[in-house]
């Protein structure tokens, strides 16, 4: 009985991995740049592509560099902490794509994850922060197996 659910599991986690596949070979809109690393004082501002995936470090939280908004970010806010201030990634560091937006006549400060994000009154861009799925993590790992 147990080997006939674990052989059901792997078959529809394959079957995610083929359709995940190919959705991301259909994506015609990726990222315009990809920058390698960043360092924890990195704004969102300072970089002049309007989409792209940034690699935090290890430990920005202790590096306290500024974070304006929740969820929508001004631009003038250190990638990393939002990442980690969205949950996105955790102070280990790790892999987000950043995409800018217009500029909010308001953000919202507010405590999450050990980061302390500040209010703003308006800002000229925003950016918001997400990170690979989990169907793109779990087809990783089990194609390296």
């Amino acid at each position: 009985m147990h080997g006939l659910v674990l052989t059901s599991l792997f078959v529809a986690v394959l079957l995610l991995c083929q359709i995940e596949t190919k959705r991301s070979r259909q994506k015609s809109k990726r990222p315009e740049g990809a920058v390698p690393s960043v360092a924890c004082d990195v704004r969102a501002g300072k970089i002049s592509h309007a989409e792209f995936i940034a690699r935090c470090p290890a430990n920005c939280v202790q590096s306290k560099q500024p974070v304006y908004g929740t969820d929508v970010y001004a631009s003038i806010s250190s990638i990393c902490n939002a990442a980690i201030h969205g949950g996105v990634i955790t102070d280990a560091g790790g892999k987000v794509i950043v995409r800018k937006t217009a500029g909010q006549d308001f953000y919202k400060g507010s405590f999450s994850n050990g980061v302390r994000s500040l209010s703003l009154p308006k800002w000229r861009e925003s950016f918001t922060i997400t990170g690979q799925s989990i169907i793109s993590t779990v087809c990783r790992i089990t194609a390296k197996k």
